[in-house]
């Protein structure tokens, strides 16, 4: 694994001088624990991360409202509430208490996690909150020094399809501009999986697919029974 950043305008979050900062685009700087830690270094300085996930690369920071809007802003699309990868389910329950438990979620989590599949949950607000525990190494070593949460979304251009090998990563952030500061990359390579995370929502006990990924339907279906999908227990 290696360490390469794009650097943005002077002065943004590290940019040269600021922690995680670079000589200059694409250029490989370190390895593994290395690697690591200057990633973390530079969430902390407000920073976003391109990293491997279990099925395409992401793009991801610290789960603040202007990291969202500047990847929001890297992706061209307008603000909006982006996926929670945690460590463990625990450190979902502790970072986000708001967030709604119900047995069909349990049982989707219990079923696949660590896995491709993204959980769309009740957390009081109109459109609920996206989590998943990824099993990716990478990201999962990422998200234990980081504090256990980050904040993420595919790496692409809205629209495109996400980045999955060092080419794609390369092409996506060569077309990031300068306003987005700096953007790292955990290069781990060539990704094995070609296909989204599948995107379930949960309300109450009733069940939606929004979007058929890596996870067929048929197995959130079958995870469920005896309860069908969008019905709930009586």
């Amino acid at each position: 694994m290696k360490w390469r950043v794009w650097t943005g305008a002077p002065g943004a979050p590290g940019a040269p001088g600021a922690p995680g900062a670079a000589a200059g685009p694409g250029r490989a700087l370190a390895t593994e624990d290395e690697a690591l830690d200057r990633a973390v270094a530079l969430l902390d300085a407000g920073g976003v991360v391109a990293h491997p996930t279990s099925t395409v690369y992401g793009l991801g920071g610290r789960p603040w409202p202007d990291v969202d809007a500047r990847i929001a802003a890297i992706k061209r699309r307008p603000p909006g509430p982006l996926i929670r990868l945690a460590a463990s389910r625990e450190a979902l329950r502790e970072a986000l208490p708001e967030t709604r438990w119900t047995e069909a979620a349990r049982r989707l989590a219990d079923a696949f996690w660590p896995g491709p599949l993204t959980l769309v949950l009740e957390d009081g607000s109109d459109t609920g909150v996206a989590v998943r525990v990824d099993p990716h190494p990478v990201v999962r070593r990422l998200l234990d020094r980081a504090g256990g949460l980050l904040t993420s979304t595919s790496l692409n251009v809205t629209g495109e399809s996400p980045a999955r090998t060092g080419r794609e990563v390369r092409a996506a952030l060569s077309g990031v501009g300068s306003s987005a500061g700096t953007v790292g990359w955990l290069d781990a390579g060539d990704l094995a999986g070609s296909t989204p995370s599948t995107l379930v929502r949960v309300r109450g006990e009733g069940v939606e697919i929004l979007r058929e990924g890596a996870v067929p339907a048929a197995e959130v279906t079958r995870a469920l029974a005896p309860h069908p999908l969008g019905e709930s227990p009586r």
